[in-house]
Formats: C-alpha cells, sequence, structure tokens
C-alpha cells in the first residue's frame, strides 16, 4: 500500500492506494471532527477519491506520484 500524506495549512489529508486492489482511500488526519466521520472515501474510483481530497482541502493538484491514477480528473 502507498501513502501520501497532503496538508494546507492545518487541515491533513493521507492518500492511500492499495494498488492490488485497485482502491483508494482517503483519510481526514485533521483534529477537527470526530474520528468516525475522518474515512471521506473508500472505493476504486480515483476521481471521486480526488474530490473527497479537495473537499477537506480546497482546489489541489494532484502530485506527480499520484498522475499515473489520474486518468481524468474533474
Amino acid at each position: 500500500m502507498q501513502e501520501l500524506r497532503l496538508q494546507k495549512q492545518t487541515r491533513v489529508v493521507s492518500f492511500r492506494v492499495a494498488e492490488e486492489a485497485g482502491e483508494f482511500i482517503v483519510f481526514d488526519m485533521s483534529m477537527s471532527g470526530p474520528v468516525r466521520q475522518r474515512t471521506c472515501y473508500s472505493g476504486t474510483d480515483f476521481s471521486e477519491a480526488w474530490n473527497a481530497v479537495e473537499a477537506i482541502l480546497g482546489s489541489t493538484a494532484v502530485p506527480a506520484e499520484l498522475q499515473k491514477f489520474a486518468v481524468f480528473v474533474q
């Protein structure tokens, strides 16, 4: 499993890629909000996973490490 942490100001997101399963997991590591609501996305659609990242951090460019997964991001 590959993990990339993204941060903007006080917000932190863990973006995990389980390549063998083809799954993306977005986890809000920020200290705000209840723990039970911190997993924002878990599934196989990169664009939905990236939308979850941007819902937490705001508009964010896809890092080079994740470009191979980003076929299309709205």
